[in-house]
């Protein structure tokens, strides 16, 4: 059997876990001095409530604990793994895992182990878990998924925006004259990630502009592979991401849809307000709608 792990950044959600056996390793959020893991002790809605007050989370890695009773238990039920992680440019998570790994492999050198960097987060990584669960269920061989997981990695496209500009000021992804201003203004920020990193591609005057020129860029991405599940993930703000999931159906033809929270970790850094919309730009190998 083959196990598949993620960590708390991956916004997969309830439909996924009630149907799949997917662990889950918690980062940490610290409040007011306070640590908590990550959808064990605080859920993203009370995460919500204390920046809602003012209050501006602080998030950590994964702990050596929770990575090694995850390796351990698939040890004990024989289960080989592989571990989807959080971005390796925006989280020390990977390495640290990876370190932890290593050292188990040379254990148990009969058990197959693998973890892979996402280069992203939230919906980007739910969209390769889902594809990753599908593979297992259908038997395909470890190295086979290995090497799609890695080849998801590399094609998986990430667009979104959020409601204000002071969260990105805060993270130090703009200066604070520029959020100011902007706030100000209603110029809306246009990410995206390149490289493992969110980047800010465009500034956008306006609510309703900024979701255009984001459905404008979906349906340019999908140009050749419209045929597929595409992930709408969003801050606290499901009526947008309805709206964005109603405009992304009228205008791409023949994709699924399907609506994620963003997670605590992400959130905190995101701001509460914004809407994700995650797709491949090529067709993987094994792909199933």
């Amino acid at each position: 059997m083959i196990k598949l792990i993620v960590d708390s950044t991956c916004d997969i959600n309830s439909e996924i876990t009630d149907k799949y056996d997917v662990d889950i390793i918690p980062l940490g959020i610290a409040i007011d001095g306070v640590s908590y893991l990550d959808g064990v002790d605080i859920d993203v809605e009370t995460v919500y409530m204390h920046m809602r007050e003012g209050k501006v989370p602080k998030t950590s890695q994964i702990t050596y604990k929770s990575v090694v009773e995850a390796i351990e238990k698939c040890v004990a039920n024989n289960e080989d793994f592989i571990y989807l992680s959080f971005s390796s440019k925006m989280s020390g998570t990977y390495n640290f895992a990876k370190k932890i790994i290593g050292l188990y492999k040379e254990k148990y050198p009969e058990r197959k182990m693998e973890v892979v960097d996402s280069k992203g987060g939230g919906g980007g990584s739910a969209l390769i878990a889902i594809q990753i669960l599908k593979m297992i269920e259908k038997k395909i061989p470890f190295e086979a998924i290995v090497k799609q997981v890695h080849f998801m990695a590399n094609h998986i496209v990430y667009f979104f925006t959020i409601a204000d500009l002071d969260w990105l000021s805060k993270g130090g992804r703009v200066s604070k004259p520029v959020s100011y201003v902007g706030n100000i203004l209603n110029i809306k920020p246009f990410l995206t990630v390149k490289d493992g990193t969110i980047v800010v591609s465009k500034m956008v005057r306006g609510s309703k502009k900024v979701i255009q020129t984001l459905i404008k860029e979906v349906y340019k991405g999908t140009g050749k592979f419209s045929n597929q599940v595409i992930a709408i993930s969003h801050a606290d703000d499901l009526k947008t991401a309805l709206k964005v999931e109603e405009k992304i159906k009228d205008t791409i033809k023949g994709c699924r849809t399907t609506i994620f929270q963003i997670g605590a970790v992400l959130g905190t850094h995101l701001g509460i307000g914004g809407v994700g919309v995650f797709f491949f730009d090529e067709r993987p190998e094994f792909y199933e709608l």
